[in-house]
């Protein structure tokens, strides 16, 4: 594989710079768009296991050594309920890579949250209800990946606490990434035993790739080593903005917590 350097960083990036530059074409990051966030100062594992400890949670695993894909672990649906506090305890130790990967209920059902995120602005969100809006924590250990993907939507990723590298490979890079057979997604039994609205929105919303980028095998996936991708270092404050039809593969390089959001296009950046 080709790294072809790094996400370009836009500090000072306009409303009008992002459509007309960015949006529907190449990803970017927007560094201290969102310094003053109180999320930023306050939210950390402390913060959700102080004000949060009783709070029941999920836990779902992706194992990036492990011979399944990313697709056919979700299919597994192995998964752990414990509270925060739990979880919180569990982080300096053996994780067994279980980890809180898109909890999309806690902002709805903790409105009181929204107010650490300035109700997302200068992104915006005020003219939406936030029960309909895609908003979703990711609360993760070092070392927890989430695999190789394409979100079917365009997707923002506010960053809040710790350190993640974020791989990223466009559109023309598919037939060298091995995509999973979505027919897996309608297999007998799995409305059986998987949640039918998560089990919707991997069939709709999501398409799937074989690989894992971080540690890749060429032996079983020889085309990889013809692919070319972007990295990004991603730090607490940091946007990123990863459009639709771009493959990414996400590692938290320490413990990390961020929020993935769709994007409310009207107010986004506006003065």
């Amino acid at each position: 594989m080709r790294c072809l350097g790094e996400i370009e960083s836009q500090p000072a990036i306009t409303h009008e710079q992002f459509f007309d530059g960015f949006f529907q074409k190449r990803p970017v990051i927007m560094p201290g768009k969102i310094s003053h966030w109180p999320a930023l100062r306050q939210w950390g594992p402390d913060f959700f296991k102080a004000n949060y400890g009783d709070l029941p949670v999920w836990l779902s695993r992706y194992d990036p050594a492990s011979e399944l894909t990313y697709l056919e672990q979700h299919l597994e649906y192995v998964s752990r309920k414990t509270t925060m506090a739990g979880y919180v305890d569990a982080l300096s130790g053996s994780h067994g890579f279980f980890s809180i990967r898109e909890s999309i209920g806690l902002l709805q059902s903790h409105p009181e949250l929204m107010e650490y995120l300035d109700q997302f602005r200068p992104y915006g969100c005020s003219g939406e209800p936030p029960a309909s809006q895609y908003m979703a924590l990711w609360f993760s250990p070092g070392q927890d990946t989430t695999g190789m993907h394409i979100d079917v939507a365009e997707g923002l990723l506010f960053h809040l606490y710790g350190h993640k590298r974020v791989m990223l490979f466009a559109p023309d890079q598919t037939r060298l990434v091995y995509e999973d057979d979505i027919r897996k997604l309608y297999s007998d039994g799995l409305e059986d035993r998987i949640d039918p609205e998560d089990l919707d929105m991997w069939r709709n919303f999501v398409r799937w790739s074989k690989v894992n980028p971080f540690e890749p095998d060429f032996e079983r996936f020889p085309l990889l080593r013809e692919a070319s991708y972007f990295e990004a270092f991603i730090a607490p404050g940091d946007v990123l903005y990863i459009p639709l039809g771009w493959w990414h593969a996400v590692r938290s390089l320490d413990t990390t917590i961020s929020i993935s959001k769709s994007i409310f296009k009207d107010e986004f950046l506006r003065q």
